[in-house]
C-alpha cells in the first residue's frame, strides 16, 4: 500500500469523524472531503519540495513530526495540534489556502471554517507520515524531495477527477486569490461527489 493510500485510509476512517464532531460537519460529508483533503495538502508539498529551499524546509519540520502522533491519533482533535496543523497549513499552502478552502466547502456546501479545521487536522497526520517514512528509509533533503513528488503524483492521479480544477489551481504559478469562475466550476464538479447524501 503505497503513502497516499494509507494517509487516505487513516483520515478517512479516523480523522474525519473527529472533524465531524468538532466542527458539527455531517460524517459522511466529512468521510467523502478526506480523501480530497489528502489530494490538497500532497500537491501542495509536492509543489513546495520542487524548490531546493521547499525541501529543505520540510527536512527540517520532519524533525518535529517523526511519526508519534500516528500511534495517538486521538490526539488530533486538541486544541495544540489543531492550531500546529493551521501553521502547517499556511506554509504548505500559501496564499492560496484560502481559496482552496473556499473550493472545497463550496463544492461540499459546508461551512469554510469547517473544512478549514478539517484540514488543519490531517496536515499533522501528513508529515507526521512523512516523517516516519523519511526515518524509516533514511532519506536526505534529494530522496525526501522525490518522495514528496512521488506521491504528490499519486494523489492527482488517485483523486476525483471532479477535483481537478482545484488541484491545477493550487500547482500554478504565483498566489493570486481564485476566481469566482474556478469556484464555480469546482463547486459544480464537486457538487456531483456530494449530491447524495
Amino acid at each position: 500500500m503505497s503513502l497516499m493510500d494509507q494517509l487516505t485510509d487513516v483520515i478517512s476512517s479516523q480523522i474525519a469523524g473527529q472533524a465531524a464532531s468538532k466542527t458539527g460537519m455531517d460524517a459522511r460529508t466529512a468521510k467523502q472531503l478526506a480523501p480530497m483533503a489528502v489530494a490538497v495538502l500532497m500537491n501542495g508539498l509536492k509543489k513546495n519540495a520542487a524548490e531546493p529551499s521547499g525541501a529543505e524546509a520540510l527536512a527540517r519540520a520532519l524533525q518535529n513530526h517523526d511519526g508519534d502522533l500516528l500511534s495517538n491519533l486521538n490526539r488530533v482533535g486538541d486544541d495544540q495540534v489543531v492550531n500546529d496543523g493551521r501553521k502547517i497549513l499556511g506554509h504548505i499552502l500559501g496564499g492560496k489556502q484560502d481559496g482552496a478552502e473556499r473550493a472545497l466547502a463550496g463544492a461540499a456546501g459546508v461551512d469554510k471554517s469547517q473544512v478549514a479545521a478539517l484540514l488543519a487536522m490531517a496536515a499533522p497526520v501528513v508529515l507526521a507520515s512523512l516523517g516516519r517514512e523519511k526515518n524509516a528509509r533514511g532519506l536526505d533533503v534529494a530522496g525526501l524531495a522525490g518522495l514528496v513528488t512521488e506521491e504528490g503524483i499519486r494523489a492527482e492521479r488517485t483523486a476525483p477527477n471532479e477535483l481537478g480544477g482545484v488541484l491545477k489551481f493550487l500547482d500554478a504559478d504565483g498566489d493570486g486569490d481564485i476566481t469566482d469562475e474556478v469556484l464555480d466550476m469546482g463547486a459544480k464538479m464537486l457538487g456531483g461527489l456530494f449530491g447524495k447524501k
